[in-house]
This record gives C-alpha cells, sequence and structure tokens, in this order.
C-alpha cells in the first residue's frame, strides 16, 4: 500500500517521470543482488560501476546537459565558431538529486559489505520511493530506512500525537514564515538594477531565515508524516543558526547531504592522502553542483568551502584571541557574537544562491557597497515614504513586524528547545497550555495562509 501511494503521489506531478524512478530502482535492485553472490570487492566493482554510472547518467542528461551545452556554446561564441550544441530544454524530474543520491548509497554500501542486498523488489522499491522523503530528502540510508520497512506495525498514539506536532510545526515555519519572507525577498532579488544596500542585506538575511524555514520545514513535515506511519526519519536541520562556527553550522545544516559527501567523498580522499582544504573546496564544490544546473550555485558552493577551509585553519589563533581578551569566560555571550556571525556570513553568499543568474548576482553585490549611507538616512527619515522599499520591502508596516515578530517568536523556541526534542519540550507543559499552544499555531497558519502558493524551494533539486 505505501508502494502505491508512493508512485501515485510521484505520478500526481508529472505521470511519465515515473518509470526514471522504476529504471533507477531496478537498476539498483539487481546490481545489489548480483554484488550480494559475489566475495570481494573486486568482483563487485563492475557491478557497482554500473548503478552508478545510470545514476549520474540520469542527473548529467535531465539536470546538467542544458547547462553544459549551453556554456559550451558561449565558448564556442566566444572564439568565433559557428557549431552550436542543440539543447534539450527537458523538465527537470522533481527530486531526482534526492533519489538518485539514496539510490547510491544503497549500492556503495552493498559494494563496501556494510549492508545486505535487499531480495524484496517491493521493499527496495518503497525505500527509494517513500513518499515523504523522496521528493526533497532527507536523503536517507538503507541501514535506517531499508531495515524498518521489516517491522510489524502496531498502532501507538505516541507516534501519532508526535507526527503531528513535527507536522505542524512544519507548517509554521512554511506558511506563517518562509512563504511571507518570500514576497520581501522577490522584491529585492527580483528587481536586481533598482535594490540598494541596507535592502539588499535585509533581503539577503531574510532569503536565509525563508530558505531555512522552508527546507527545515518540509523536513519537518516529512519526519511527521512518517513517524504517522511507524517510520522514523533522520533529523535533516539541528538548530544551524545557533552554530558557534561556519564549520559547525554546515554540520547541522542539510545533515542528510553533508554525511553522504563525508562518507562517500571526504572519507575515500583523505584516506588517498588529499589534502583537508582541497577535500573541503571539492566537496563543497559538488554541493553547488548538486544544487543545481547554474554557475551561481557553483559559485555559492566554492565560497562556502572556503569559508569553511578558513574557520578551520584559524579555529586555534580565534580562540587564543579570545582568551587574551578575557571574553572566553562569557560564553553565553560568546556564543550569541559567534552565532550572529555565523548567520550574517551565511545570508550574504545567498546573495548567489537567490540571484537568477550571475549577471544579477553582481549587480546585487555591486549596488550594496555602492552607496550603502544614503539609504539608511532615508530609512530613518523615511523621506518620501523610503521605508516601505528599503525596510518593509514592499509590504505594509503592520505586515512587516508581524512577520519580524513571528521570527522571534521561533527563533526563542528553537533556543528554548536546543537540547531537547520537540515532545520533550511540549511534555513539559500541562495539557491546558498545550492544546492553548497548538490553538494559536493553527489560527497564524490560517491567518497567514494568504499569499500566492510558493513552492518548497527544494523541489527544483
Amino acid at each position: 500500500m505505501l508502494l502505491v501511494a508512493s508512485f501515485y503521489f510521484y505520478m500526481v506531478w508529472e505521470p511519465i517521470y515515473i518509470l526514471l524512478i522504476i529504471f533507477s530502482i531496478l537498476v539498483d535492485y539487481f546490481t545489489g543482488v548480483k554484488m550480494s553472490n559475489l566475495a570481494t570487492k573486486q568482483e563487485r566493482k563492475p557491478y557497482m560501476y554500473i548503478s552508478i554510472i545510470c545514476n549520474l547518467g540520469n542527473l548529467a542528461i535531465f539536470k546538467y546537459f542544458d547547462f553544459f551545452a549551453g556554456s559550451a556554446n558561449d565558448l564556442f561564441t566566444t572564439l568565433n565558431m559557428e557549431y552550436m550544441i542543440p539543447l534539450a530544454h527537458l523538465i527537470l524530474p522533481l527530486g531526482i538529486s534526492f533519489y538518485s543520491f539514496q539510490a547510491m548509497s544503497y549500492t556503495l554500501d552493498v559494494y563496501k559489505g556494510k549492508v545486505d542486498a535487499e531480495k524484496h523488489l517491493g521493499i527496495f522499491a518503497l525505500y527509494v520511493t517513500f513518499f515523504p522523503q523522496l521528493v526533497a530528502g532527507p536523503i536517507e540510508r538503507a541501514k535506517n530506512l531499508l531495515t524498518q520497512f521489516h517491522f510489524n506495525y502496531a498502532f501507538e498514539w505516541n507516534n501519532i500525537s508526535s507526527g503531528l506536532r513535527l507536522i505542524l510545526l512544519g507548517l509554521f515555519k512554511k506558511i506563517v514564515i518562509a512563504d511571507q519572507l518570500s514576497i520581501m525577498v522577490s522584491h529585492v532579488f527580483n528587481n536586481p538594477e533598482e535594490a540598494q544596500g541596507p535592502a539588499i542585506y535585509l533581503g539577503s538575511l531574510f532569503f536565509a531565515q525563508q530558505v531555512y524555514c522552508d527546507f527545515s520545514g518540509y523536513s519537518d513535515i516529512a519526519r511527521g508524516s512518517a513517524r504517522l506511519l511507524g517510520i522514523e526519519l533522520m533529523e535533516n536541520f539541528k538548530l544551524p543558526f545557533f552554530a558557534k562556527n561556519f564549520s559547525n553550522f554546515w554540520s547541522q545544516w542539510h545533515i542528510s547531504l553533508m554525511n553522504w559527501f563525508r562518507d562517500y567523498i571526504m572519507f575515500p580522499l583523505v584516506k588517498a592522502r588529499w589534502k583537508w582544504p582541497y577535500v573541503f573546496i571539492l566537496v563543497f564544490f559538488i554541493s553547488g553542483v548538486w544544487h543545481g544546473a547554474n554557475w551561481t550555485f557553483i559559485i555559492w558552493g566554492l565560497i562556502n568551502g572556503l569559508l569553511v577551509v578558513i574557520t578551520k585553519a584559524t579555529l586555534k589563533y580565534r580562540s587564543n584571541l579570545l582568551d587574551k581578551m578575557g571574553l572566553a569566560k562569557f560564553t553565553n555571550f560568546r556564543h550569541v557574537i559567534q552565532s550572529i556571525c555565523v548567520v550574517n556570513l551565511f545570508a550574504m553568499t545567498t546573495v548567489f544562491f537567490r540571484a537568477r543568474n550571475l549577471t544579477d548576482s553582481m549587480t546585487l553585490i555591486k549596488n550594496f557597497f555602492t552607496d550603502f549611507a544614503t539609504p539608511l538616512k532615508l530609512i530613518i527619515s523615511n523621506e518620501n515614504n523610503a521605508r516601505q522599499d528599503l525596510l518593509y520591502l514592499g509590504l505594509d508596516a503592520v505586515s512587516f513586524y508581524t512577520i519580524i515578530m513571528f521570527v522571534i517568536i521561533l527563533e526563542v523556541f528553537q533556543w528554548n528547545i536546543r537540547n531537547k526534542t520537540l515532545d520533550q519540550f511540549l511534555n513539559g507543559f500541562n495539557p491546558a497550555i498545550r492544546y492553548v499552544l497548538y490553538t494559536a499555531t493553527i489560527i497564524a497558519i490560517i491567518l497567514m495562509s494568504n499569499v500566492p502558493e510558493v513552492p518548497f524551494i527544494y523541489f527544483q533539486f
């Protein structure tokens, strides 16, 4: 029943592309079974390569062909060559990067002998297509998810209540915050020529919050939906905006993808005696490519990789400096300052992530540094209603401060649950207070559902 539901879920979007998933399922299933019958890695290697080539081939054709063909055509034009590669103009299959990486992780784990090959084709197909996390993760491993499909299920009320709490939190993040922030973010990034310094800074800061609430909100909904069915998915975000440094931030953001890179790219390269800075730069370059077929994503990935390398390389010097300044003992104050720095650094990199193309991103960067003081004075004086454009980013004052209020509520809430699970935190209140919180959250979701539908950002990846 779950397999049929998962196939239907995906086919609602574009029925024909279910064939692509079926192809991936069959290739990975049969290569896995074949590898399980072979004793050595050397014997299993050809089948591992078949799986990797097929999965990466799907990504190369459907996600990257037009990008590389277009880049090659631009080069030909620069060189005054008349030859042009025809573009395919294929529709990007929903969630192809997520289910392709999940399928590949299974093949690689079977090859390494970390998991046994799944002999039941239906259960393996469900592992690849399980609908809560099919289109935007988390990217699960066979060791965690595949084994759960072999249990006999019994109804448990705790799973229902806990799952609904996660879904409610995810809907709050997505509808009350992310979808509302998208209006202000679009006001800046869709009009880069007109954007000015303070508006660009706020737009980047709001987009960092938007993409977090959008993506972690989906992950909460996915985990909650799976928990209703007795399935436990991994946590994909661990309060990254409270990270103490940029390296720590990336260990708490999109955890399933970063763990995938760690296990299948970083560890093998370190074992092959690559120097660690080169490993991190390569991993974040691949992360940029994974996110999208656009030079903006590649640059975004490289900048984040460079910031992680700098963070790790200067860790000892920064710690010594704080000790000499006498700030090391003020742990909470230090943590707050560190988190503010991390959030601002990440927000600035999102100029490349959110911009429509490289030209827009360079325009925004140029405008940001051209004249920051004059627009700031206009915000303070509100001359010619300047706050509407430069501070409220196209919204009225009431709407703007309402959204800011909800963002603050979310951050305070997350600070209070940083060392607890959601259930542990909520169970600390008496039932009356809990139901008041649930009711207030539902009312907020209904009242803030007043904007046009905003697709989940990571559906495009």
